[in-house]
């Protein structure tokens, strides 16, 4: 059987990808120059749900598992008079030695041929090139997409990627997205080696920049429809920073990755990890669902009053689209992934009135509900079924309540807000609400800076320094129009 490794280029767009299937971009070092210019961040150029898995993992994975699954809840005991705790959920993939190596079909497109003119970038992709066409372990074809020919043209040897290059360069003209969607899916469906496919998009541009819901809708068909043709989409972006949110949002159920790059060193090493992913399949198909009791509501956002002492403040509903049931198409070979649900619970007097909860709490523990993940493991051939239940239990005694307090969820949750923040800020400022937007970021600051004392981060001390650029402007912004003298 004959395997097609074929590489794509498409320069397309400015994008530190956020994927929830595998490496996500966050748009956190995009927003530091943007805060320096004087302008509050856009808050589609953040994902806060990427935020949180810029950090390491808190948790110790499971060598003998290919998917190492946690279910922490933020309190063991929970007050009599009622309660708000968190539930944070982890998942971790092994180390890629733990995995089989699968040859694929990967695809590279080069949106934009004028980064061919650059030369050292041009010299950056021929390295590429030859280091993929070295560790093929098959007859896998490593080839480039061109749109002005509508084929994929093989790289059969070395030799043969300075000419195909110059070919893809001489075109000079930057197709639209939509043509290239429909011609390169084409030419992908007429592969018929029946191997999984790695579509690598290169842009300098934002893919879904006029964000409309019919330019988004068109995209994610497209995408969803080729991911049943076990084609899966990696982003690559590089000039334009795009709309993280709705671009990590697309890439979610598809597989693949997003990036974003700012040198030509970067583009090497980012396509080579992203190879390496590709054919070091782990798990996939992976399902999580949260069942929680009736006596257990779950809010959008956690700003308490403890930690943010804003409590007039209302956040963006739109920016909190976390559900119960999340699907994500895959995760690679060392990757991690944390979600987090606030949850509140009544007061132990109204919660008696449900008769159910009479019956299950004579024992004085309360079912809070259970979480599963469900994912097709490449390890064991099949698909896995994982569940955990959750319970807390009432309690008169505070420092019993305390001392049951998780503090590893409590951080999470605290650093994960960091985005949401960012993304609010400049909704505060349109509406004149300068001093929520102040206390926010001051209080995330000082919440910061304890965690950074206590153990040093570098991604928390970037954190801390974007936040202070923020409350800086914030500051001025203010002065300038008396609401702080």
């Amino acid at each position: 059987m004959k395997y097609y490794v074929m590489i794509f280029y498409a320069v397309l767009c400015t994008v530190e990808l956020v994927s929830a299937a595998g490496q996500s971009e966050s748009g956190r070092d995009s927003g530091l120059s943007t805060v320096e210019s004087g302008q509050f961040i856009d808050p589609a150029k953040i994902d806060a749900y990427a935020y949180i898995n810029d950090f390491v993992f808190p948790y110790t994975i499971n060598d003998h598992d290919d998917l190492s699954v946690y279910a922490r809840l933020e309190k063991n005991k929970i007050l009599t008079i009622g309660d708000t705790f968190n539930l944070l959920i982890g998942l971790q993939v092994n180390d890629k030695e733990y995995f089989t190596r699968q040859e694929g079909n990967y695809i590279l497109l080069i949106h934009n041929p004028e980064m061919l003119l650059r030369n050292e970038w041009r010299a950056s992709l021929t390295q590429i090139l030859r280091r993929i066409l070295q560790q093929h372990q098959s007859n896998a074809v490593v080839g480039i997409f061109s749109p002005a020919t509508n084929e994929i043209i093989e790289i059969s040897d070395e030799s043969s990627i300075y000419r195909i290059l110059t070919q893809i360069q001489n075109t000079r003209k930057v197709y639209t997205i939509d043509s290239i969607l429909d011609q390169s899916f084409k030419c992908m469906d007429a592969i018929t080696n029946n191997l999984s496919t790695r579509f690598v998009w290169i842009t300098d541009s934002d893919l879904l920049k006029s964000n409309t819901n019919r330019e988004r809708e068109y995209f994610d068909f497209l995408m969803k429809l080729q991911s049943q043709n076990n084609i899966s989409f990696s982003y690559l972006g590089y000039g334009e920073v795009p709309n993280w949110a709705s671009m990590n949002q697309s890439l979610k159920n598809i597989g693949g990755n997003s990036y974003f790059i700012y040198t030509h060193q970067e583009l090497e090493t980012i396509l080579w990890d992203d190879y390496n992913r590709f054919i070091y399949p782990t798990v996939e198909n992976i399902k999580i669902n949260i069942s929680l009791m009736p006596w257990i509501t779950e809010s959008r956002y956690d700003y308490r009053s403890e930690w943010y002492p804003v409590i007039n403040f209302r956040p963006v509903n739109n920016f909190y689209t976390l559900t119960d049931r999340n699907e994500i198409k895959n995760m690679d070979a060392g990757e991690h992934k944390i979600f987090l649900y606030y949850l509140n619970i009544r007061a132990f007097n109204k919660t008696l009135s449900d008769l159910y909860f009479r019956t299950v709490y004579a024992d004085g523990i309360v079912p809070v509900g259970f979480c599963s993940i469900e994912y097709y493991s490449y390890y064991s051939g099949k698909t896995v079924y994982k569940t955990v239940p959750l319970h807390v239990q009432y309690t008169e005694n505070y420092d019993e309540y305390a001392a049951s307090i998780d503090q590893s969820v409590v951080k999470y949750t605290i650093l994960q807000n960091t985005g949401f923040i960012i993304k609010e800020l400049s909704t505060l400022v349109n509406n004149r609400e300068y001093y929520t937007a102040i206390l926010l970021v001051d209080s995330q600051i000082k919440k910061l800076e304890h965690f950074q004392q206590e153990e040093p981060d570098e991604k928390i001390a970037e954190d801390i320094e974007i936040l202070n650029k923020n409350r800086a402007l914030l500051m001025d912004q203010a002065k300038s129009l008396n609401y702080i003298r």
